[in-house]
């Protein structure tokens, strides 16, 4: 096929775009994802930000509690995340927090209490979440998170897995500009070769 020249440039221009919306939108739609799992009368999801948590950098771990029977948030619970513990791990103390840290301290039962939250800079959050902000692996692996949940309803342990990879670069961001300068570059090339 003979395309004209201005044809196939506007193609590939809106080719290129479309790509990168796509890099973008799929990044952000997997950081909406999460693990659900019941435990006793709870309904338990659990999301991490970033979603794909790296070892040195912190994140936020959310938890949405509702009554598995009827659906409704769970609110005023008391949330406890028990120290994380490392899947597989030989050390003597059965792996037990050996690579996490959190800003906030533990209580006397060797957990660290959730806070509720209704918002979140400004965005309304979900009635029955419970957030904990700064946890910190220092290692990359798989680990084990406990969450004890006690309300009105009883009490229940739910244990989620946790990847934590090694930090590094994040490729998709680095694709994605590398991609935008390419575009540039070529629109940059069409229009001083248009001026010539």
């Amino acid at each position: 096929m003979n395309y004209p020249t201005k044809q196939m440039k506007k193609i590939l221009l809106s080719l290129s775009l479309i790509l990168l919306t796509f890099l973008f939108a799929t990044n952000a739609l997997a950081a909406s994802a999460g693990l659900e799992q019941d435990t006793g009368p709870y309904h338990v999801t659990m999301q991490t930000n970033p979603e794909n948590l790296m070892a040195n950098q912190a994140g936020t771990m959310t938890m949405i509690i509702t009554n598995k029977a009827t659906g409704q948030p769970v609110t005023g619970a008391k949330v406890m995340m028990m120290p994380s513990t490392m899947m597989g791990s030989n050390a003597g103390n059965g792996g037990n927090m050996a690579g996490m840290d959190m800003s906030s301290g533990m209580n006397k039962q060797g957990g660290t209490p959730m806070q509720e939250q209704s918002n979140m800079g400004g965005m309304a959050m979900a009635s029955g979440s419970y957030m904990m902000e700064g946890m910190m692996f220092n290692q990359p692996g798989q680990w084990n998170q406990a969450i004890t949940i006690t309300s009105p309803l009883g009490e229940s342990t739910v244990n989620f897995p946790i990847t934590v990879g090694k930090s590094g670069p994040n490729f998709v961001l680095i694709g994605s500009v590398a991609g935008v300068v390419v575009i540039a570059g070529i629109l940059a090339a069409i229009l001083k070769k248009k001026k010539n």
